[in-house]
């Protein structure tokens, strides 16, 4: 495992901050403490980094880039009066900086 400070930050059409901090690069995988809406921490991983972050120019141990991930929610679905539960696919996209410490 390899220290890095990182900067994450989802994209999309609300103003979201910047998540930065200490985090760890292992088996290619970018490893952060993140916080749910709820308030509890929680452990994320962006797989397979490097096929999506590139080498900054003229920049020692930087990279960035955006990487973009597929989840699947559940939402509720109103047909004809009836109520029923759907799963639905959703793209969420990150910008993503960090820099080996």
């Amino acid at each position: 495992m390899k220290k890095v400070v990182y900067s994450v930050q989802k994209l999309g059409r609300f103003d979201n901050p910047k998540l930065t901090g200490v985090g760890c690069i292992a088996d290619n995988s970018l490893i952060i403490a993140m916080m749910s809406k709820n308030g509890k921490p929680y452990i994320k991983a962006f797989h397979d980094i490097y096929e999506y972050i590139h080498p900054l120019v003229g920049r020692d141990k930087e990279f960035g880039g955006q990487i973009n991930e597929f989840l699947e929610i559940e939402v509720e679905k109103d047909t004809n009066g009836y109520k029923s539960m759907e799963k639905v696919e959703i793209e969420v996209e990150y910008k993503i900086w960090f820099k080996y410490v």
